[in-house]
């Protein structure tokens, strides 16, 4: 039998670009397989089944999230992709598989979350832990308008994309509606919002809100005619401008609403900008 020694550096380079399998794994496959080359991918295959079936059981709780904007800016994507650690979270090539799972699902490659286990299984082999694409949004734009993303860049955590209509693509090319789409994405990852507007609010949420702030108003002793004029100031302030993306306070400047940026770049690019939606990833969130 081959000795550790005795395997040719070159079949071991060789095998580890074919399976993606570390180095010592390489070499046990070619000496269990005599240094056949065909039979230590074979080795290595059942291993890896072997391998994921185990791996299978074990829980992914971390992870980072990523994001895809095409060339032409109309196709888009962002993804949540677990393993198991943060060690292999932090890792240059689980970033990479990140980086080409959402292009594969922006570029409509990607049915499903579910699909995604072939692009997967190399990575799984070859870092040792259990992975799993959990979720992911795709955006493509019908008419003119741009897509951007971003992903915040201390540990990639959370991330998101959003989409702006305009006029024309001309208008979707300005510098400054660009500038108001990285603007945006880098607010929706910051402050959280849930909706775009307030008209994007299902009504039974609002009277909700507004049956608990008039409870709150009424404990506090405040008169009965006053209740309703005070709801309506709490439910601007404390809900609509802490949840939709226009009319929060810009996380740059709490004295400039996030609608009035939209406007102002629309002014300089001399037309149309409407921020038609958005997809917000928290690595575990819903």
């Amino acid at each position: 039998m081959h000795t550790d020694t005795q395997v040719d550096s070159e079949l071991i380079r060789r095998l580890r670009e074919k399976t993606g399998a570390g180095m010592m794994d390489c070499k046990k496959a070619l000496v269990e397989g005599k240094g056949d080359f065909e039979k230590a991918v074979e080795h290595l295959r059942k291993k890896g089944l072997s391998d994921a079936a185990k791996r299978s059981a074990r829980i992914t709780k971390e992870g980072l999230i990523g994001s895809y904007i095409s060339p032409c800016g109309k196709k888009g994507a962002v993804v949540e992709l677990n393993c198991e650690t943060d060690f292999v979270a932090k890792t240059e090539e689980f970033r990479e598989l990140a980086s080409a799972l959402a292009e594969a699902a922006g570029e409509g490659r990607l049915p499903g979350p579910e699909s995604a286990g072939p692009i997967i299984a190399p990575m799984q082999a070859k870092l040792g832990e259990n992975m799993g694409l959990r979720r992911f949004d795709r955006f493509e734009l019908k008419g003119p308008g741009l897509l951007a993303a971003y992903v915040h860049t201390q540990g990639g955590k959370k991330g998101a994309m959003i989409e702006l209509s305009c006029g024309s693509d001309a208008l979707a090319a300005h510098e400054a509606v660009a500038a108001l789409a990285r603007e945006l994405a880098l607010q929706t990852v910051a402050m959280s919002p849930k909706w775009v507007k307030r008209s994007d609010v299902p009504q039974a949420v609002v009277e909700k809100e507004k049956e608990i702030f008039a409870e709150v108003t009424r404990k506090d002793g405040k008169p009965e005619a006053a209740v309703g004029k005070i709801v309506e100031g709490k439910l601007n302030k404390l809900f609509f401008g802490a949840f939709c993306l226009l009319e929060q306070p810009s996380m740059r400047d709490p004295k400039i609403v996030m609608s009035s940026l939209v406007d102002d770049a629309a002014k300089k690019a001399g037309g149309k900008v409407e921020v038609r939606r958005f997809a917000r990833y928290q690595l575990g969130g819903e």
